[in-house]
């Protein structure tokens, strides 16, 4: 059996939970530096997964990292969840109509980035634990990514410096290695 045809259980598993989280992380709509709810969610949801949590990294007061696991290989994933100005929209349509006119909204999918990044975390700590696979799971609270430069300051403080991956993702027509 391939890996992937393990670790899809583990996010079948928790489906419903994290069509939660991103909807409320939908609803909080909140931009760069003030994603405080936002980042208290996906920072409770990761401890009660059993990752050690550090809030406050690199001088951003929403910016996070959740641990799981120890030594190496060292995976991290970039979790982003700060919303656009002027981006406010109702939820389940393909058609543009502001909740707020005018107002924060996830029109990049933001939410969506840091759950499915979350989800990943999740699924590749389960199976390391049924596996009994050494190494740490890291999950990164990227605040401010439209504009704000989070993961820069995050680099600068050195919180990528132990990582052997670091997996980000964003919709797009391809997909990179860099």
């Amino acid at each position: 059996m391939v890996i992937k045809e393990k670790i899809l259980p583990y996010i079948e598993a928790k489906r419903e939970m994290l069509l939660k989280v991103s909807d409320s992380i939908w609803e909080y709509a909140e931009t760069r530096y003030e994603e405080y709810k936002s980042s208290e969610l996906l920072c409770k949801v990761l401890a009660e997964e059993g990752f050690a949590v550090t809030k406050g990294i690199a001088d951003m007061e929403t910016a996070f990292v959740a641990s799981y696991g120890s030594g190496k290989p060292v995976i991290g994933f970039l979790g982003e969840y700060d919303a656009l100005y002027g981006l406010s929209q109702v939820a389940g349509i393909a058609e543009k109509k502001p909740l707020v006119e005018g107002g924060k909204g996830h029109g990049c999918g933001h939410n969506a980035l840091g759950t499915g990044a979350l989800a990943a975390a999740l699924a590749v700590k389960e199976y390391m634990k049924e596996n009994n696979v050494k190494g740490t799971v890291k999950y990164f609270g990227c605040p401010a990514e439209e504009g704000g430069c989070g993961k820069v300051y995050l680099a600068r403080a050195g919180y990528f410096n132990d990582v052997d991956a670091a997996i980000t993702w964003h919709p797009f027509t391809s997909s990179n290695i860099m």
